[in-house]
């Protein structure tokens, strides 16, 4: 048989050059659809984003689990699913939302922190921290720039004793409890809800705002669900731990940036988390008074 040498050197050289190409560009395409396996992304047609970071299940082996001092670890039980469900409950409405949902257990990535600190001595989940944020990021230029300004939901879950859902508003137990008494006027800059503070349609009050008749946490509380602040629990009483609002709160809330706000809500346990049957109610009520929550203070942009 006769061999065509020049064929044969020709077939070597090019495999030399092009398979580690290829074989690069397969490795980058398998990383970003390793990393996607965790988040749950749509885009929406609402100005209205929904974030959980803490109520993923899945713990990949090949990622350490987080055990440095001061590692919260526990995951926010049903998180995840009740944010499927509120989409769910607004499709059915014929709204969207804009959602990024983490997937992966809290025990190997916190969300809800920066880079440096969403990890311990194991940074490989770097990757993913920056897929979640980028998304959140990215989503908030597109409400601004098809809406104007918006909303971000930072849904969590607490084990606090007082079973009622913890609003935050980047406001401690302290001001509110401030607010609430004396009507004090708030350092400008401190909550993160500015934006809706200084371009509201109906130029309302902090306090209508925070506590009033058509606040959040009223229009919660008037559903069933229990709430502080709300017009019925304006503030958490001086003992009462409170989540006043963490590092996405901060970061996508209109205190470090402007036109979109952000909230971020701590559903109990006992009468809502807990109960298949308070999931999906809460899911209801909640896609309804967040739907009337934007006619009234985002008017001008919804629907």
């Amino acid at each position: 048989m006769t061999v065509n040498i020049n064929k044969v050197l020709i077939y070597l050289f090019s495999c030399i050059i092009f398979f580690p190409l290829l074989s690069c560009n397969q490795t980058k395409e398998t990383e970003e659809n390793r990393w996607e396996e965790f988040v749950e992304l749509r885009r929406g047609n609402i100005p209205l984003m929904l974030i959980a970071p803490h109520g993923g299940d899945q713990k990949p082996q090949w990622i350490n689990d987080r055990n440095c001092n001061g590692s919260v670890i526990t995951q926010d039980q049903y998180t995840l699913g009740i944010a499927l469900q509120i989409e769910q409950k607004l499709n059915q409405l014929g709204y969207q939302p804009y959602l990024v949902l983490a997937k992966i257990h809290r025990i190997k990535v916190d969300l809800n922190r920066s880079l440096a600190t969403s990890h311990c001595e194991d940074d490989t989940s770097n990757p993913l921290w920056q897929l979640f944020h980028d998304q959140i990021y990215q989503f908030r230029e597109e409400l601004i720039n098809d809406f104007g300004r918006g909303l971000v939901i930072d849904l969590h879950g607490h084990g606090h004793q007082i079973q009622r859902i913890e609003l935050g508003y980047l406001l401690n137990g302290a001001q509110l409890r401030s607010l609430a008494q004396q009507g004090t006027d708030l350092l400008e800059g401190s909550t993160s809800i500015e934006s809706l503070i200084n371009q509201h349609p109906h130029h309302i009050t902090l306090e209508e705002i925070i506590h009033g008749s058509r606040s959040l946490g009223t229009l919660l509380a008037e559903n069933g669900f229990p709430s502080v602040p709300s017009s019925f629990d304006p503030a958490p009483a001086m003992d009462d731990p409170f989540f006043s609002g963490g590092t996405n709160t901060k970061v996508y809330g209109s205190k470090s940036a402007q036109h979109v706000d952000a909230i971020q809500l701590e559903l109990n346990r006992e009468g809502l988390r807990n109960d298949i049957v308070e999931r999906e109610r809460f899911a209801t009520v909640f896609s309804r008074v967040i739907v009337d929550y934007l006619g009234i203070h985002y008017s001008d942009v919804f629907p």
